[in-house]
């Protein structure tokens, strides 16, 4: 028969309430529910703490004492069934899963956010993504160092530890505002963090943690705005090859590269790292570093004409330097007309939106969405997916910046060329006498 009694042992002070769990000879386990409690208002016979007067934590004592009593029985009944080694530490370890507390310093990350997320991140490079069969990227990790980041920034703001059973639609409210408000972050970025939040959460359900069943309320939502990101039409990226730099080898190098990776419709990190093996058969061919995707292009007869007079590729440049300098090349290039869009404010080291000569708006990522705008209508979207790597049409048609007026003119020029054809085949039909 098995039998579960609560103790207090001692006199004096406070003192821990114990549990003794006994089932027969087979066991007789005693260890601490690290509760604690008067022992002059301790009830041997009842078994829980008295009604005294002035006492607040009685009743929120004799409530955990009850269930998990409750709790401790169920878990007894079930795994007992299936063969579960029970022992001292079986017992320690439903005590401390009832409370949500780590067991010791070494199962942190069962209970913990922070110390699971650490973990999480160690073990990325070895973990393999499904569909790729290629491990965790470099930038993506990256990424979950940037939101373990804000949710260490977070607990030191609110002097607290964040539990798997804290996030609930509280939390995520709190987080939120703490991005928006505290950390002045934009909507978009704000949302890119909680998005990895719910990430973590869901992997940590997988492994049975006790993860709070708001991380998958509707309402525990990933934040999301339309941008004002711009893109280069194809007038202008031509202004671009065109302007001579020959007097300024910093700025043509920068320019050649410019044009590269607005004709290849690939990532910075892609296009600035190609090289003369890359070109096979008047194609260039890569494996994308993000996602890992073979991808072969066309040569654009600007970068023919770039290859040409440099006997190669570019001198390479970092991303930064990169950034900087094609904002100058599109200056010199005249793209100076007011463009609403955002940029960052260097005091604050936060993305403004405003309204701002064209070319301060200028950054690598230019390059693949003018590259997918501008043949967006001219080549089925799958064509164009199939070089810029978006593995959905809706995923697509956000990324591309076709403005509503130049939807307009496609649909007038489209109009004039039917009216034109109309005409003509009148014109055949018509009888002469």
């Amino acid at each position: 028969m098995s039998t579960l009694n609560y103790l207090v042992k001692g006199k004096k002070n406070f003192s821990n309430i114990l549990i003794r769990f006994k089932n027969g000879r087979k066991f007789d386990y005693t260890t601490s529910t690290e509760l604690k409690v008067d022992p002059k208002n301790w009830s041997k016979a009842k078994q829980k703490v008295k009604n005294t007067s002035g006492d607040k934590t009685k009743d929120a004592i004799n409530t955990h004492l009850a269930d998990l009593k409750k709790h401790i029985f169920d878990s007894f009944n079930l795994e007992n069934a299936t063969g579960v080694y029970i022992d001292k530490q079986w017992l320690q370890k439903k005590i401390a899963l009832y409370f949500n507390r780590p067991l010791n310093e070494t199962v942190l990350e069962e209970v913990y956010l922070l110390p699971f997320i650490e973990n999480f991140i160690k073990e990325a490079p070895t973990r393999i993504i499904k569909n790729t069969n290629k491990p965790v990227s470099a930038g993506t990790i990256t990424k979950y160092k940037s939101t373990k980041k804000k949710l260490t920034a977070y607990e030191e703001h609110y002097k607290t530890k964040i539990k798997f059973s804290d996030l609930d639609l509280t939390f995520h409210k709190q987080f939120m505002n703490y991005l928006l408000e505290v950390e002045k972050i934009g909507i978009n970025t704000t949302g890119k963090f909680i998005k990895n939040v719910k990430s973590f959460g869901r992997e940590a359900i997988l492994l049975g943690l006790p993860v709070n069943n708001e991380i998958n309320h509707p309402n525990f939502f990933a934040p999301t705005e339309s941008t004002d990101d711009i893109y280069l039409n194809d007038e202008e990226i031509n202004e671009i090859y065109k302007k001579d730099f020959k007097n300024n080898e910093r700025l043509e190098n920068a320019r050649d590269l410019f044009i590269i990776g607005l004709r290849t419709g690939l990532r910075v990190s892609d296009f600035l790292r190609l090289k003369q093996t890359n070109i096979k058969n008047g194609f260039i061919e890569i494996k994308t570093q993000k996602t890992g995707q073979e991808v072969v292009i066309p040569m654009h007869w600007q970068i023919k004409e770039i290859l040409e007079k440099r006997d190669g590729f570019p001198t390479k440049l970092s991303d930064q330097k990169f950034n900087l300098y094609i904002k100058e090349v599109a200056e010199f290039s005249g793209l100076k007309e007011l463009t609403k869009g955002s940029k960052i404010n260097k005091e604050t080291n936060r993305k403004e939106k405003g309204t701002y000569p064209k070319h301060e708006l200028i950054t690598s990522h230019i390059c693949r969405r003018s590259f997918a705008s501008n043949l967006y209508g001219e080549l089925p979207n799958m064509v164009i997916m199939g070089i810029t790597g978006h593995k959905t049409e809706t995923q697509f048609l956000k990324y591309i910046k076709i403005t509503p007026k130049e939807n307009a003119n496609k649909l007038k020029e489209y109009w004039a060329k039917q009216n034109e054809k109309n005409s003509y085949e009148q014109l055949k039909m018509k009888v002469v006498k």
